[in-house]
């Protein structure tokens, strides 16, 4: 199982004072397999082909992420900005992008034209497409999720899930519930532990060791499905949880 570290998971003024570069060389320092970049926290020096280019000296995997919807507010694909980061990923050398899923509408939205999208800014290109469910009510709820993703499915549209942990809480949905419905559909894992706090979500740490509860979220899942620490870590204890989180395979089979 790989372990990616998202830059957001950096504190941003560690992140601006040493820059990206700094950070994806110590995530490989300190075991990370794969890093994703995002895009709303690239400053005006970085480079997608540096960014890239230094990864893959590395040996680090590189997943690219963006905050655009992949649907607009007119329920149909945001077909400029999808071509826009389809480049932005080659120019990564991206395995993959994500994308919050946006103003999914089980009947207005036209999922052949997104398929032709697809098709079109995809020729010859083996980067794949997920959606993240997000903070947001729209992008956040089980069963809009479940209802694009099987049809996706039956149209054979190349489009897979991150399965973000801490966000089903911002939308009042439980996560091990939404786990059950759409464990089939991810390819990917962001970890996180939320609190409330003064009537907000807060991340925070994810504690450890790993709790029960968390094993037991992660166990619904593949265990080849690539985990990302998207929680607060320091450069100095990074190396702690990416260990941790490569031992959960191990713990919960012996437990087994």
């Amino acid at each position: 199982m790989k372990v990616f570290v998202c830059m957001n998971s950096i504190p941003l003024e560690v992140l601006q004072t040493l820059g990206h570069l700094e950070i994806i060389k110590a995530s490989a320092a300190a075991g990370a397999d794969g890093i994703e970049i995002r895009r709303e926290l690239l400053g005006p020096d970085d480079t997608l082909e540096e960014l890239g280019a230094l990864c893959r000296e590395l040996n680090l995997d590189i997943y690219y992420s963006a905050p655009d919807f992949l649907i607009g507010t007119n329920h149909q694909m945001n077909e400029i900005g999808f071509k826009r980061l389809a480049r932005e990923a080659d120019e990564l050398g991206a395995e993959l992008l994500k994308m919050p899923l946006g103003n999914y509408d089980f009947f207005k939205t036209d999922m052949f034209r997104m398929n032709e999208v697809l098709v079109e800014n995809l020729q010859n290109r083996e980067l794949k497409i997920t959606i993240e469910n997000d903070q947001t009510l729209g992008g956040g709820n089980v069963n809009r999720i479940a209802h694009f993703l099987s049809r996706t499915e039956k149209l054979d549209i190349p489009i897979r899930l991150t399965f973000d942990t801490g966000n089903w809480l911002y939308t009042e949905e439980v996560p091990m519930k939404a786990a059950k419905d759409l464990a089939g559909y991810v390819d990917y894992i962001h970890l996180k532990q939320v609190k409330r706090e003064k009537e907000e979500w807060v991340t925070e740490p994810v504690s450890l060791p790993l709790q029960p509860d968390v094993i037991e979220l992660m166990e619904r899942f593949s265990g080849t499905c690539p985990r990302a620490i998207e929680f607060p870590v320091t450069l100095e204890n990074v190396e702690t949880y990416i260990s941790h989180m490569k031992m959960e395979r191990g713990v919960s089979h012996e437990r087994a």
